[in-house]
């Protein structure tokens, strides 16, 4: 036994009787409110508001006065702040207090950092960057397949909505620190009390293998951005894994901060890098700070990988395995999670919104 999770050994058990599984299925169908409810509150009643705001200020109902009061909000950057950031926050907030509920996980435990070193962290953090920038690498080679199998291969070009899709433009400098501090700071919090908090804690309980994979997949899901989806499950792995192996959400959180703040500075740079032909010298001044990021950026990522394939290397060399799955976690994880109306729902959903977001 390991703690929370039920784990068995690899000896022959019975399946699941008649009674155990209606228990399995109702426990999944509690586990997917914590999804549910981040969708509900960050996708649908925030577009059921903002149309409804949108309304007010426009005027009227039809499609012309709407679009008319959403580009208001538009420029309007305190309300612009609130529908891109205050309700995220919510979501997860409200995720969050549904994941207590239903897994009943006591989160004081989790921040501990027994057990974890300097050299331990050093490498997780090395794995992290590692694999997110495979993963990025290998969404690039995908979208440029797709684009070459489309005929449009001359029309791609390498779109990481990441950071630049989110960047604050044009806002009272008091306003962008705050959405820097739920960028790099909040956001990162929040999304690892849901990921790797509670829902993880709730998806484990019958393996931590299972676990793992399907609290990384949703976290990758759960961006709604084909750049995203995959650098995010990679890095979601690690994550989870780290979680799982010290009980701990400090090494995620801090790396999850970091990768972000990284992102953020990438944007103030671009944002703040201009073209000028008439003054080439101030042009190239201007373009030497992202230049340098971006060459620091490009080095570590590169360090990352290299040491990420050493440190696999070493592990299985050492006879070193992941978490083990038993038969009774394979009787009792993968079979009653995808029959189970609301996750298929779910992550339907998200698979739709994902790959609407292809662009080639």
């Amino acid at each position: 036994m390991n703690g929370y999770i039920y784990q068995q050994s690899n000896m022959m058990c019975p399946p699941p009787d008649k009674d155990e599984k209606k228990q399995l299925r109702r426990y999944y169908f509690r586990i997917a409110w914590i999804v549910v409810t981040l969708i509900f509150v960050f996708s649908i009643l925030n577009t059921l508001i903002l149309q409804l705001c949108a309304a007010m200020l426009g005027g009227g109902y039809s499609k012309e006065q709407i679009d008319a009061g959403k580009e208001i909000i538009r420029s309007t950057p305190l309300m612009k702040a609130i529908y891109s950031y205050g309700f995220p926050f919510i979501a997860d907030i409200a995720a969050f207090g549904v994941g207590l509920l239903v897994t009943k996980t006591d989160i004081r435990k989790k921040f501990t950092v027994k057990g974890i070193t300097g050299g331990s962290f050093l490498k997780f953090t090395a794995l992290s960057f590692g694999v997110v920038t495979v993963g990025s690498v290998i969404n690039v080679i995908i979208s440029a397949i797709a684009a070459a199998l489309s005929g449009k291969l001359s029309d791609f070009s390498v779109n990481n909505t990441s950071a630049l899709n989110i960047a604050p433009q044009n806002n009272p400098l008091w306003l962008e620190i705050l959405i820097y501090l739920y960028i790099c700071l909040l956001g990162p919090i929040m999304e690892e009390l849901i990921f790797r908090g509670v829902l993880l804690d709730g998806l484990r309980k019958y393996g931590n293998t299972f676990g793992i994979i399907m609290s990384a997949v949703l976290f990758g899901l759960m961006h709604q951005n084909f750049s995203q989806c995959l650098p995010a499950f990679c890095m979601g792995l690690v994550w989870a894994y780290i979680a799982v192996k010290y009980n701990s959400l400090v090494p995620s959180m801090i790396l999850h901060m970091i990768n972000n703040s990284m992102s953020a500075v990438l944007m103030v740079l671009i944002q703040n890098s201009s073209i000028d032909i008439s003054n080439l010298q101030a042009t190239i001044m201007g373009y030497m700070p992202l230049v340098i990021a971006s060459l620091l950026n490009v080095a570590l990522r590169l360090a990352c990988i290299i040491a990420s394939i050493v440190i696999i290397i070493r592990f299985y060399s050492s006879g070193g395995k992941l978490f083990r799955t038993s038969l009774y976690s394979k009787q009792r994880t993968w079979k009653y999670f995808f029959t189970s109306v609301p996750w298929l729902v779910v992550i339907a959903y998200m698979l739709y919104g994902t790959v609407t977001t292809i662009s080639i």
